[in-house]
């Protein structure tokens, strides 16, 4: 008798050992199905043996694929993910399969496909960029790139010529875009170059979709596989090339197990199927930039936009001058940004108003004693969104934004001590922005773009058509406008308040605050006509706002670098998070005090160089209903955390509460 290896989607650090049955044939890399208890899961091969010492195993039941649907190379990526992240093997394994169809998927409808389009010319600094990852692609070289270049730069046309030396190469390539929202545009342009060889992977397809680009990927079909970071585990042959665009996204790290993050996960593929990596962006990450001056990406750089266009001229507005001449407490426009934008419909061109805050506003509170109404499941304020069909706030909905929890807003004040018909909403949502905007230019037509409107697989797509035919004048939203739009007539871009990100309690709040301005600033004067971005602060003199302003990334990094150097935060330490969570919050806090004790006491006893912060409360210390305190482990080295965790955190068993790791966090909230 033979025996098998099976994965399990369970955070088990090993697999089980099942029997094979007389007759049946099993293959690394098949899915199975095999008891479980009194149930029936499916997992994956992942060994198969002549001897078990296991007593008492039970059987394989069936066979689910007929051909292996994973390869070697995957098999040995999902044990490194696995093993990294400190979970299943069989959890990781589940972010390389497809739906699991009883049926033949049916054939992919019909859709019109971009006409072709014959390579753009590339500048000189577009062309020793692409000449150096070519070089590498045609050695067979595993290098790793980081491709620095500015807002409109022209860093597209240089991956498709790196994916047009794969395609002649005979080879395939993983592109990864940071959200889905920017996966049919970045298609349309990919399909355009290659007709018929690219594959969208993406949560949002139907089980059908997937299991077809899936297919297609397995057999060579298709040679590019385009998507968010789950695409990172498409089975594309033959893998020669990895693109991560906008490297510096936090999207790219997965919040749930496996809590792997696609960029680190990326650079670790390429290098165990000695393929080329080319991590992109405007903004990169200070790791990223780090490695590139210490010799772990070979930095290629764009400092100058494509054609006749040049970086906007940026200016601030500041708000504390604004509050002193009495500003109207519920106007967010200053009137130095009204007036641009006077001037810019004049002109015929158009607009963008960028304010990271949906809903009509943040904050429904008392005016006499200043009590918020706050969800009664999570620790945060909810947030009124105004009723389409009434312009009296008090007629709208309070809505959590992390749980969904909504009511109507109250008349009464929700503090004991104070019971005030006052309450009024404070602070201003797109939102409210938009209902300021309709009513200082009524002959405007005005667009916002945020949650609660970009709905449909095809609103990109028509907003793009929308301001390319010029039917739009002003464009307002949130981040969802700050990358990816590319219209020749956008001129002038507003930033409403660019304080909001810089208060958020997290080391590397100021970096994502530069990352946002640079990437909204863009987003104006792309075509031949100037820009102009306005930004209103109250902070004009922060050194992030003010490198941001330059686009002067590099100078910007010089200066905060040294404060992550002092302080062991990345890229110069390793952290891991621990994460307690129980309904019950006196037991949360007593396990994570309990957690500090017992590492605190590993770490001594194998003398490790390990720091433990806390336990405290997460930022957000009640979400959904489960209060969370946190742990944070902080390292020169990750092996140092590896050899503290590994086995601890597969131990953990405690049903009254639950305990998430995450190694490398990208987000303290």
């Amino acid at each position: 008798m033979s025996f098998a290896q099976v994965a399990l989607p369970l955070p088990l650090k090993e697999p089980f050992d099942y029997a094979i049955p007389e007759g049946m044939s099993v293959r690394l890399g098949q899915r199975v199905l095999v008891p479980l208890g009194r149930r029936k899961q499916t997992g994956v091969v992942v060994g198969l043996l002549k001897e078990s010492s296991v007593k008492g195993m039970k059987a394989i039941l069936e066979v689910l694929d007929p051909e292996p649907i994973l390869s070697p190379a995957l098999l040995k990526f999902t044990r490194w993910i696995a093993d990294y992240y400190l979970c299943g093997w069989g959890e990781a394994l589940a972010l390389t399969l497809p739906p699991l169809m009883k049926r033949r998927p049916k054939p992919a409808p019909e859709k019109a496909l971009p006409a072709a389009v014959r390579p753009f010319a590339l500048n000189e600094a577009q062309a020793r960029a692409a000449e150096a990852i070519s070089q590498a692609l045609q050695a067979g070289h595993p290098e790793a790139f980081l491709l620095r270049g500015i807002t409109g730069s022209g860093k597209t046309e240089v991956y498709l010529d790196a994916l047009d030396t794969v395609v002649g190469l005979g080879g395939s390539a993983i592109v990864l875009v940071p959200e889905i929202a920017l996966t049919p545009q970045t298609w349309s342009r990919f399909e355009a170059r290659f007709p018929g060889q690219v594959v969208v992977l993406h949560s949002g397809l139907s089980a059908g979709e997937r299991a077809r680009g899936f297919a297609r990927l397995l057999k060579g079909e298709a040679k590019v596989a385009l998507g968010p970071r789950s695409a990172l585990f498409a089975p594309v042959q033959d893998l020669r090339l990895i693109i991560v665009d906008e490297e510096s996204e936090p999207s790219y790290k997965q919040e749930n197990a496996p809590r792997y993050h696609a960029r680190d996960a990326a650079l670790v593929r390429a290098k165990m199927e000695g393929a080329v990596a080319v991590l992109g962006s405007a903004t990169p990450s200070f790791e990223a930039y780090h490695n590139a001056h210490s010799g772990k990406l070979t930095l290629l750089e764009l400092p100058d936009r494509i054609g006749t266009s040049r970086l906007p001229q940026v200016r601030f507005i500041d708000l504390l001058d604004w509050d002193k001449q009495g500003s109207a407490p519920d106007d967010a426009l200053a009137p130095d940004l009204v007036q641009a934008l006077e001037e810019n419909l004049a002109k015929g061109e158009q607009s963008l108003l960028f304010l990271n805050r949906r809903g009509f506003a943040p904050v429904w509170a008392c005016a006499a004693c200043g009590q918020a109404v706050q969800c009664d499941q999570c620790s945060i304020s909810q947030t009124l969104h105004r009723n389409a069909h009434s312009h009296d706030p008090a007629q709208g909905t309070l809505r959590c934004h992390l749980c969904g929890n909504s009511q109507k807003p109250p008349k009464i004040c929700p503090n004991p001590l104070c019971k005030k018909p006052l309450l009024r909403a404070v602070g201003a949502g797109t939102q409210r922005l938009e209902e300021e905007v309709k009513r200082i230019f009524p002959q405007a037509r005005v667009r916002r773009v945020d949650r609660d409107t970009a709905t449909g697989a095809g609103f990109h797509a028509e907003l793009g058509d929308a301001m390319r035919a010029g039917e739009v004048d002003i464009l307002l939203g949130t981040q969802m406008l700050a990358k990816g739009l590319d219209f020749p007539d956008l001129t002038l871009v507003g930033v409403v308040n660019a304080d909001t990100s810089l208060s958020f309690p997290d080391f590397r709040s100021g970096e994502r605050t530069f990352q946002l301005l640079v990437q909204v600033a863009g987003r104006a004067g792309r075509g031949q006509k100037k820009g102009l971005v306005l930004i209103q602060t109250r902070q004009t003199e922060h050194p992030c706002l003010q490198f941001a302003a330059k686009q002067d990334f590099g100078a910007y990094y010089k200066d905060s670098i040294d404060e992550r150097r002092e302080l062991g935060y990345p890229p110069f330490g390793r952290l891991a998070a621990l994460v307690f969570r129980s309904k019950d919050k006196d037991k949360a806090l007593e396990k994570a005090d309990e957690a500090a004790r017992a590492l605190s006491a590993l770490i001594q006893k194998e003398g490790l160089a390990i720091q433990v912060l806390g336990p405290a409360p997460s930022p957000l210390v009640l979400v959904k209903g489960w209060w969370r305190y946190r742990l944070l482990l902080k390292s020169r080295s990750s092996q140092s955390l590896h050899r503290l965790l590994d086995p601890w955190a597969y131990q953990w068993k405690d049903h009254a509460c639950f305990l998430a790791v995450d190694l490398d966090p990208v987000s303290f909230l």
